[in-house]
């Protein structure tokens, strides 16, 4: 789940998150927090009143906070001045008010290039969130790059849900369901009813991880760094994560702990 802008209804929309037990990553544009607006683009016009700076910690807790850049401006093109500007000053504002590391990212309107991409990886950015929908639930293969399955909106969603629930495939891999949106967005299309629905369907599975980006990147990140041997009995974890290897065809599940070298009892182990 992750959404945009840092307006006033993502209030609402944490209370419904908090009551099912879900978490989401909410990305919000530093330089302007506090300011009033109205949307007045889509079926009705919606105010877009931006959450106060000293509101943040106390709202988005239990969740992310992720940068939307400083402004929101579009920096494809733009001065590569002003681009690390809009990344690391917003960036900066928002850990101070959080008073934790943001190391993600929403593109603004979408767009990015490779001036872009470069200006990310100079101020320390791990994952950045286009708004191009892959209608499936693959893992990026390149974190900046990360494509959402849909947005919230989409005539595809209810479909998406049930394939993401009802998977009868042989061979299980890793799925990601990745929805994106706007919270004022449910204001002008009086669906909040829809969300809440989507919500509870998916709610309550022993067998789904519920996580923000940051922890959706920092774990797949881990596992990509796993060092197996050549005939796949051992394997060392590098980093300071846990990462959990299971085998296909069976319930075996091996936790391969921080710079653990771990045996592995299958060979065939994911």
């Amino acid at each position: 789940m992750s959404y945009d802008d840092g307006v006033t209804q993502d209030i609402r929309f944490i209370e419904m998150l908090n009551k099912y037990k879900l978490k989401g990553t909410f990305n919000l544009n530093s330089g302007l927090l506090g300011q009033p607006g109205v949307i007045t683009i889509g079926r009705k016009p919606v105010t877009h009143n931006k959450v106060c700076p000293e509101d943040v910690k106390s709202i988005y807790a239990g969740h992310e906070v992720a940068s939307h850049g400083l402004y929101h401006a579009t920096i494809c093109d733009s001065d590569p001045a002003r681009c690390l500007n809009e990344i690391l000053a917003c960036r900066k504002e928002l850990e101070r008010l959080e008073g934790y590391p943001i190391t993600g990212y929403a593109y603004a309107f979408g767009a990015y290039d490779n001036t872009v991409l470069q200006a990310l990886r100079i101020c320390g950015i791990t994952y950045a969130r286009t708004i191009k929908p892959t209608y499936a639930f693959t893992l990026p293969e390149n974190f900046l790059i990360w494509n959402p399955t849909c947005h919230h909106d989409d005539e595809m969603l209810p479909e998406l849900i049930e394939k993401f629930l009802n998977d009868t495939s042989p061979f299980p891999m890793l799925k990601l369901f990745y929805v994106w949106g706007h919270c004022y967005e449910f204001d002008q299309n009086d669906n909040w009813d829809v969300m809440e629905h989507f919500l509870k369907k998916i709610a309550g599975y022993e067998d789904i991880w519920y996580a923000t980006n940051n922890e959706i990147e920092r774990y797949v990140s881990a596992y990509r760094k796993l060092v197996f041997s050549v005939d796949g009995s051992v394997v060392y974890n590098p980093t300071c994560t846990a990462v959990w290897l299971g085998a296909i065809g069976s319930d075996c599940v091996t936790e391969v702990g921080p710079g653990c070298v771990t045996e592995l009892p299958d060979p065939a182990i994911l």
